[in-house]
């Protein structure tokens, strides 16, 4: 007599009750449930990393942000040394504005720097005129931001000028003083600086 073969579990769906079941019957497996496969799915997907074209699109869009961040950068340097420069040309201007108020100027004895040399040929409009040299001293001088020629406190990068202008016939009582400070912008080809105005009268 051959010994009884064990028998295989009964698969039943989940919360199915085993009712007609004969005895000693092992308990039925449950199959798994949906929601932990897919759970265990998510999982191992989770673990996977990320993908090639993913880590492309990460460091092509890192990229894009640096260059436009340095552009950025480059520009406000390029403003504070523009403004820099700004200040420097109306210190110098304002310099030379002061020195010529405090010029001795009595009757019948002008000032070289007081004499107005000729009409002064720019106009409000004209562009191309803005930034030209005024009438004196002839040649501009070229001093750098400390007001010195030596080179060795920096580069003589600014131009000053001036103009005098008689406000009344001789014997002359007043007249009007304008200062201009300029410097070129090699960047762009341009010419930036500022140009004060004062009237100047006779001590006596």
């Amino acid at each position: 007599m051959s010994a009884p073969q064990p028998r295989r579990p009964i698969l039943l769906p989940q919360g199915t009750p085993a009712m007609n079941a004969p005895p000693n019957t092992p308990r039925p497996l449950a199959a798994p449930a949906p929601r932990l496969a897919a759970r265990a799915r998510r999982s191992r997907g989770s673990e996977a990393g990320f993908t090639l074209i993913e880590a492309l699109i990460a460091t092509a869009l890192l990229g894009f942000s640096l260059i436009v961040m340095f552009g950025f950068h480059t520009q406000a340097l390029r403003s504070n040394m523009h403004a820099r420069k700004l200040t420097d040309c109306t210190y110098l201007a304002q310099t030379y504005m002061e020195r010529m108020m405090a010029e001795p100027w009595r009757e019948g004895s002008v000032p070289t720097t007081l004499v107005d040399g000729s009409s002064d040929t720019t106009t409000a409009g004209d562009n191309d005129a803005l930034w030209v040299d005024l009438e004196q001293p002839g040649s501009p001088l070229l001093v750098n931001a400390l007001n010195t020629t030596d080179t060795t406190y920096g580069q003589r990068n600014y131009s000053i000028s001036w103009d005098i202008s008689n406000m009344d016939s001789a014997p002359v009582n007043w007249v009007r003083v304008r200062v201009r400070c300029k410097y070129r912008d090699e960047a762009f080809g341009t010419w930036h600086g500022t140009t004060i105005s004062s009237y100047r009268f006779r001590d006596g």
